[in-house]
């Protein structure tokens, strides 16, 4: 456990030093919030009632579109980094167990993904009017946090990728892609009909209906059972990929 936990501490000093990309990880869900429910919500011809709905939902998209940056850069760039500066090589010839290492980098991910889900509904509901029970706070941000851990073995998988430009590459298509997708940007019923057949089968419009679906009192279990699918499924691909390349 003392290995464990100085792991951890170091996991933070380092974490420290890439304040900028909890940075934009964080600023840019909360300017897009900003920016399009400013825009959108001062539609004369939405009704206020509604405008309310949508600011509160939007400012959820935004908090999941957060966890996306996480998964797909800051996960997988950290553990990059880790083994382009020998760090990792060094814990592996070192007494610390491997599982401690890469528990500490997730929990490092998941640690600011929560300072995101507190930043984002703190700037809704001062700056938006977004008001809701305290349970009904709790429990979405509980939904979130679940569906944050579910997209981190898409990390794990990208963090295979030797080239930091094709990482780049590779994360940008899958973080936008999949948002704009999944429908956290927009919602899927305005796309034509096969960009919803085919929206349906991400794991992003599973994220999103998570939310939508108990706010709706109609929680849907589907999306849930899916989701975790996409998470096992992805998970596997990547402990299979890491064998392999050890092998070589």
């Amino acid at each position: 456990m003392n290995t464990f936990q100085a792991i951890l501490k170091q996991e933070y000093l380092i974490n420290k030093r890439s304040i900028s990309n909890l940075i934009m990880a964080i600023g840019m869900p909360v300017a897009f919030f900003l920016l399009f429910t400013t825009i959108w919500a001062n539609d004369e011809s939405m009704p206020a009632d509604v405008a309310k709905v949508w600011i509160r939902q939007y400012m959820m998209q935004m908090t999941a579109f957060s966890s996306l940056s996480f998964a797909f850069f800051s996960l997988p760039f950290a553990f990059q980094e880790d083994r382009n500066g020998n760090r990792l090589r060094t814990i592996q010839h070192s007494p610390i167990p491997i599982w401690q290492y890469y528990a500490s980098k997730i929990i490092g991910i998941l640690v600011h993904f929560i300072l995101a889900i507190l930043v984002v509904f703190t700037v809704g509901h001062f700056l938006k009017g977004v008001d809701m029970p305290l349970t009904d706070w709790l429990i979405s941000a509980a939904i979130l946090f679940a569906g944050a851990i579910c997209f981190m073995p898409f990390g794990a998988l990208f963090a295979h990728i030797k080239s930091s430009q094709t990482l780049s590459v590779i994360a940008n298509i899958f973080y936008m892609g999949m948002a704009v997708l999944g429908g956290l940007w927009m919602p899927v019923q305005t796309f034509p009909d096969i960009m919803q057949k085919i929206a349906k089968l991400t794991p992003t419009y599973h994220f999103n209906n998570l939310i939508i679906s108990y706010f709706e009192k109609d929680f849907s279990s589907q999306s849930l059972l899916i989701l975790l699918a996409y998470a096992m499924i992805v998970l596997v691909i990547a402990l299979t990929v890491g064998k392999k390349l050890e092998v070589k």
